[in-house]
């Protein structure tokens, strides 16, 4: 995590795989998350979940192959504001920390280590990987995770898409219906929103929701394919309806011309 003209990082927080676990189990990282959401909650802090965890609690078929893979921490946000008070949450639960890292980093991003051995990643405010995506600002009333739109995003905002991301995605793709509702959905206009306003962003996800719909193809079934297919067929109708910004209209000009995305470092 990082702001504008600072590093960006990638946490290395799993391998693709068949599901089978050589560290905690997902059921033990989703307890673990619920714990620390629900201290946070006592505490006055909205914390939600992204990540693979977030995934497979929105999503089954990230739970059965040939979509389940591994998973090795839980990932959660917060709003900028609520940093110093989500470190004392995982103190309390008896995490521990880098608190060089934590107090360099700590505006946007923070590690903790629980007493397993196991990390969590703590977005502050801004995800920040290959593009930029707001999600402190506007986390869920409800529910455990982020706004399913801001997952997809989150996934596919990665310029060098791994097995794994293509795995979540699809399927976000596969279970979350595309549409407008109180219920868990995929809201388009929420999807749109920061694309219409950043060519780069625009043009990655894209170009990932093509591979998407290439990878869905080698290994789901004909059913699956049909409603990943169509899920992808949706979101890049929403996409090229959107009315786009002047910025964005001046920077698709240059096309691939000039970098569009940052590469992040890995830690």
């Amino acid at each position: 995590m990082a702001a504008p003209n600072a590093r960006t990082f990638r946490a290395v927080d799993s391998e693709p795989g068949d599901g089978r676990q050589d560290g905690p189990s997902a059921d033990t990282l989703f307890a673990a998350a619920l714990e620390a959401i629900n201290a946070a909650t006592n505490q006055g802090t909205r914390m939600r979940l992204l990540g693979g965890i977030a995934v497979r609690q929105l999503a089954p078929s990230a739970a059965r192959p040939p979509l389940a893979r591994t998973y090795h921490d839980y990932d959660v946000v917060v709003a900028s504001r609520d940093s110093a008070a989500t470190a004392r949450v995982f103190r309390s639960l008896g995490y521990s920390e880098d608190p060089h890292f934590n107090a360099i980093h700590g505006a946007q991003r923070m590690i903790f280590t629980s007493e397993a051995g196991f990390n969590v990643d703590v977005i502050v405010g801004t995800f920040q990987m290959c593009h930029r995506l707001d999600l402190g600002a506007d986390l869920p009333e409800a529910g455990l995770t982020v706004h399913p739109a801001d997952l997809l995003l989150t996934k596919l905002q990665i310029v060098e898409i791994e097995d794994k991301d293509l795995r979540d995605a699809s399927a976000i793709l596969h279970d979350v219906p595309i549409g407008l509702g109180p219920d868990a959905v995929v809201d388009p206009s929420r999807f749109v929103r920061p694309l219409a306003t950043d060519w780069g962003f625009y043009h990655t996800v894209e170009r990932n929701l093509e591979k998407v719909s290439e990878y869905s193809a080698r290994v789901l079934d004909s059913q699956g394919v049909l409603k990943v297919h169509g899920a992808v067929g949706a979101l890049v109708d929403a996409m090229e309806r959107a009315q786009k910004s002047m910025k964005w209209k001046m920077r698709a000009r240059l096309g691939e011309k000039v970098a569009w995305y940052e590469l992040p470092e890995e830690v």
